[in-house]
């Protein structure tokens, strides 16, 4: 895809605007920005319980440019979360089940200083709202590693609630659900 063409699908999608945060679509020239959040960040031990941080070829490997340039939305899409003008972290939805109508999320708040001070959980909030209204969700799931208590308190402000638990590389994680039905 060219860059006007880029620039056109961007233009698609608008922003969606939560009570504290603002959520922009991600661009591919922030690739870097999400990589080392992603990599480098208090997030990294969750994202990666298993201590292999990929390189970062790899990592764009992972994260198709679907995330970034709105070519296939139904395959996920990452959004900046923005104070202002000042980008704190990422949120995304993965690839979408269509038979279940269901979505998984992910979070990062990049630094300490932006955390505990409620721009998690309205992300978390403004785009589920967008996911049930303009992309016929009707289940949103994140998975957690139990001992975040920080990001499980987010999580259930936002109104995600626990339905299991399972054990991931040696470490117990929790899965939970916000249902639009």
């Amino acid at each position: 895809m060219k860059e006007g063409q880029e620039q056109i699908n961007q233009t698609k999608i608008m922003t969606i605007r939560g009570e504290k945060v603002v959520l922009r679509p991600m661009t591919v020239g922030e690739i870097p920005i999400f990589y080392e959040w992603a990599t480098d960040s208090d997030s990294t031990p969750f994202w990666y319980d298993d201590g292999v941080i990929p390189f970062y070829e790899q990592f764009t490997q992972d994260w198709g440019r679907h995330y970034f340039d709105g070519s296939d939305p139904h395959r996920g899409r990452c959004f900046t979360i923005l104070i202002g003008n000042r980008a704190i972290g990422d949120i995304n939805y993965n690839e979408i089940n269509r038979n279940k109508d269901s979505v998984e999320l992910d979070i990062i708040i990049a630094n300490d200083t932006d955390k505990n001070k409620g721009y998690g959980t309205d992300a978390l909030k403004a785009l589920t709202n967008y996911l049930f209204q303009n992309m016929n969700i009707r289940l949103c799931w994140i998975e957690v590693v139990s001992s975040n208590i920080r990001a499980t308190k987010a999580y259930e402000k936002a109104g995600f609630k626990p339905s299991f638990t399972f054990i991931s590389q040696g470490k117990e994680c929790k899965h939970m659900e916000l249902s639009n039905l």
